[in-house]
């Protein structure tokens, strides 16, 4: 294999490996958009966003102050840190610390389904504190925020993720064993090649 066509390859196995694990962003924020497949996001704060089917979450690169945006469903992991984190919807904020929650919106409402620790939703009518084991739903237009014992809907749809993440885990793997060896392999051939 000659020199040029060495580094076509590494560049090939340099973009795909990058295919793999990156979401769409623009030179400001980041975003992470679902069709029929679940992601799952790491944000630079520790915390960490599973995203169901058809959901996009939307943030700043730097994501000082914790800010995120919520089209569709998601469950929440946030790293306490001392500083507010919200998670904006367009019938409300959902302001955190450090819990473990659901948000889902829909056409007309939005739905938080709070796992551990306490949330508020802050309406355009009011503020509702939800705590660990409930479910709030406000819907478009009413001046109120209905609460409801939890029936941990978001259980469903999250052990789905980790069902067929654990398979595309075991799937990819050797993908990705591969992938390895052929960097190692090529990075040392051009390596060689500066040499000469």
């Amino acid at each position: 294999m000659n020199y040029s066509k060495k580094i076509i390859v590494f560049i090939k196995l340099m973009t795909f490996s990058l295919c793999i694990f990156c979401c769409a962003c623009d030179s400001d924020t980041l975003e992470m958009t679902t069709k029929e497949n679940y992601e799952v996001a790491h944000l630079p704060d520790g915390s960490v966003v599973y995203l169901n089917h058809n959901s996009t979450i939307r943030h700043a690169k730097e994501f000082n102050p914790r800010v995120i945006e919520l089209k569709g469903e998601a469950f929440f992991i946030v790293q306490p840190d001392g500083s507010e984190f919200l998670v904006t919807t367009e019938f409300g904020d959902i302001e955190v610390l450090g819990t473990e929650f659901n948000v889902k919106t829909t056409v007309n409402q939005v739905e938080v389904d709070v796992k551990n620790g306490l949330v508020a939703l802050k309406t355009a009518y009011n503020n509702s504190e939800i705590k660990k084991g409930a479910k709030a739903v406000y819907k478009e237009g009413e001046k109120t925020v209905r609460q409801l014992k939890s029936n941990e809907e978001f259980k469903k749809w999250t052990q789905s993720l980790k069902r067929e993440f654990k398979k595309l885990g075991k799937d990819i793997k050797p993908v990705l064993k591969n992938v390895g060896k052929e960097f190692k392999k090529v990075g040392k051939e051009i390596g060689d090649e500066f040499k000469k």
